[in-house]
């Protein structure tokens, strides 16, 4: 969401920015000649002048206003995908993390690198890593037998990087004729 808010912001800052330098221009030019320069406020003003709280244009626009607001109240509100999961340090005013794709990365290397191995995927999100790596051996006994040494290297990886709330972790292995 927050590649979103950036450009909303701005968009929003701009429209408000125009609109109080608009407003400035309409005062002053009131002020000189006693009429409207860009927008024909004076006719809105004579409407809300004979319009009551309790008509239903009101409530209507009301009832819309507040939708919208709660709208964008529960998506502000809402919880944001975690990218980056946090590194235990001595001191507390270090902020040190590692994002779920580097984590992916470091731990399909480590995967990688396990004698028997030839393909291997990860895929991590806020509280589990996924490894699903295919064995070089076309049989299913030859993949389980890579099964062991590929979570040990994995977990080892894992432990190293010293995460202050690490994911659990979650081995398969597969013969790469597959079955």
């Amino acid at each position: 969401m927050r590649i979103v808010n950036r450009p909303l912001a701005f968009v929003v800052a701009v429209a408000l920015l125009a609109a109080g330098v608009l407003m400035v221009v309409e005062v002053i030019g009131y002020a000189i000649n006693s009429t409207h320069v860009f927008v024909n406020w004076p006719t809105w003003y004579r409407w809300a002048e004979r319009t009551h709280w309790n008509r239903a244009v009101i409530k209507t626009w009301s009832i819309i206003l507040i939708a919208v607001g709660l709208l964008l109240l529960i998506v502000e509100l809402k919880r944001p995908k975690v990218r980056r999961l946090a590194l235990q340090s001595d001191d507390e005013a270090t902020d040190a993390a590692i994002t779920r794709k580097g984590l992916a990365g470091t731990l399909r290397a480590a995967a990688s690198d396990v004698d028997g191995v030839s393909n291997a995927t990860v895929t991590v999100t806020r509280s589990k890593a996924r490894v699903s790596a295919t064995a070089a051996a076309h049989d299913p006994a030859g993949a389980d037998s890579v099964t062991e040494p590929l979570t040990q290297a994995v977990q080892q990886r894992l432990d190293g990087l010293n995460l202050a709330k690490p994911p659990r972790l979650r081995v398969t292995t597969r013969a790469s004729g597959g079955s």
